[in-house]
C-alpha cells in the first residue's frame, strides 16, 4: 500500500515509482511481471507537471487514443464551465468514458472511473479502479494536469496551488513496460543483476527478448522502444505540446 504526498506531480511520479521498485513494503502481491499494491492514496499539493511521454515508451499517437477512450469532450467543457458555479462546500464529479472491454484491453472495466473538483482548499481528485506504473500512470497524471490547467483558466487558481488526491484500489508496476525508462536512465544492467522479484521479472523479460523469437504483442513493442533509446530514434511527445481537446 502507498500513502504518499509530494510537492508536484513528477515529484509523486518518481516517489511512486522508486517505492514500487525499491520497498518491498510497499508490495501486497506478486504476480510476472507485475510488482501490486492495493488501497493506494497519493497526494500532491501541486498540478504542475513537466514530462515527456516517449519517457516510458509512447508515440505520439498514444495520447489522442487515451482521450478517445476515457473522455467526452461535450461533457468534459460542460463540467469544467460548471466548476464556476460550484459552491464552496460542494464537490463536483465529472465521469470517464466506460472503456469497451476487450479480451486484452479493459476486460475488467475503465482504469479510472471519474474526477472530482472541490474549492475550498482547490483540489482535484482521481478515482482509479487501478493505475499502472509507469506507463498508464503517466498518462492519468498528464490528464489530471491538462485538466487542471483548464481549470486554472476559468476560476483563477494557480495550477501550483492546486491539489491533487489520487484514490487507486489496485496500482502495479510492469516490470515489462518498465524496459524502455530503465534503458533511457541506463539502470537497465544494474536492475537486471538485483535478486530480488523486480530483478527477477526484469531477467524474464530481457532474456525471452535476447532469445530473438518475440513476434508480437507488448514485449515486441518494448523490444523496439528500448532499441530506439539506444540508437537516439525516439520522437519527443512533451506534454506542453497535448490538449484534452483532439
Amino acid at each position: 500500500m502507498l500513502n504518499i504526498g509530494a510537492t508536484n506531480l513528477n515529484h509523486l511520479f518518481t516517489y511512486s515509482l522508486d517505492l514500487l521498485m525499491n520497498d518491498p513494503m510497499s508490495h501486497d502481491a506478486v504476480q510476472t511481471p507485475r510488482i501490486l499494491s492495493y488501497n493506494n492514496l497519493l497526494r500532491s499539493t501541486s498540478l504542475e507537471f513537466d514530462f515527456d511521454l516517449s519517457h516510458v515508451g509512447f508515440t505520439k499517437t498514444r495520447w489522442p487514443r487515451y482521450c478517445h477512450q476515457y473522455l467526452d469532450k461535450e461533457a468534459l467543457s460542460d463540467w469544467l464551465e460548471g466548476l464556476v458555479h460550484i459552491s464552496k462546500r460542494g464537490e463536483n464529479l465529472f465521469r470517464s468514458k466506460d472503456a469497451v472491454r476487450r479480451p486484452r484491453e479493459h476486460r475488467h472495466g475503465s482504469c479510472w472511473l471519474g474526477l472530482s473538483y472541490r474549492n475550498l482548499l482547490p483540489t482535484l481528485v482521481l478515482y482509479s479502479r487501478v493505475a499502472e506504473f509507469p506507463t498508464r500512470a503517466a498518462l492519468e497524471l498528464t490528464m489530471v494536469h491538462l485538466v487542471g490547467k483548464e481549470i486554472s483558466k476559468r476560476l483563477g487558481h494557480p495550477l501550483s496551488s492546486i491539489h491533487l488526491v489520487w484514490f487507486v484500489s489496485s496500482l502495479f508496476l510492469s516490470c515489462l513496460h518498465l524496459l524502455p525508462l530503465l534503458t533511457r536512465n541506463g539502470e537497465l544492467e544494474e536492475v537486471y543483476a538485483r535478486k530480488d522479484n523486480v530483478g527477477e521479472f526484469v531477467r524474464h523479460q530481457i532474456d525471452h527478448i535476447n532469445r530473438g523469437n518475440v513476434r508480437y504483442g507488448p514485449t515486441k513493442r518494448m523490444a523496439k522502444r528500448m532499441q530506439q533509446v539506444r540508437d537516439g530514434t525516439v520522437v519527443p511527445v512533451p506534454i506542453k505540446e497535448l490538449s484534452l481537446w483532439i
